[in-house]
């Protein structure tokens, strides 16, 4: 099994716990980030396998971050999250190439499978 590299971006400390308790479980590596300038300083430092970013950040829309990411790192495959209704931002982000976008709050499973999407191999 391949230990991926996780960027996660939310403004919500415990999304992030979320992620390195459960994903680190399986031996991947997770770069938390709180904020939209952070995000975009650790995809220039560093190649990431997969990001799961917040749609709704307090300085900047996630969508918008999203097309600053893709030129950054177009390969880069990006998935959205939101505890708010994600039918206008979900055709946006798909839009912008984003895999998918996970309704918080999501289980274990769900980030499994959207992996599995966006890579082709499950985790």
């Amino acid at each position: 099994m391949k230990h991926l590299k996780i960027l996660v971006v939310d403004d919500k400390k415990v999304i992030g716990d979320f992620f390195i308790l459960t994903m680190g479980y399986y031996g991947h590596h997770i770069t938390v980030v709180h904020d939209m300038a952070h995000t975009l300083e650790a995809i220039k430092q560093q190649k990431f396998d997969i990001a799961f970013m917040d749609v709704m950040m307090p300085e900047k829309d996630g969508v918008e971050v999203l097309k600053e990411v893709k030129t950054i790192a177009p390969e880069l495959p990006v998935v959205m999250m939101s505890g708010y209704s994600l039918d206008d931002k979900r055709q946006q982000a798909k839009l912008l190439g984003a895999v998918d976008c996970l309704k918080k709050p999501f289980e274990v499973d769900d980030i499994r499978r959207v992996i599995k999407q966006a890579l082709g191999h499950d985790i």
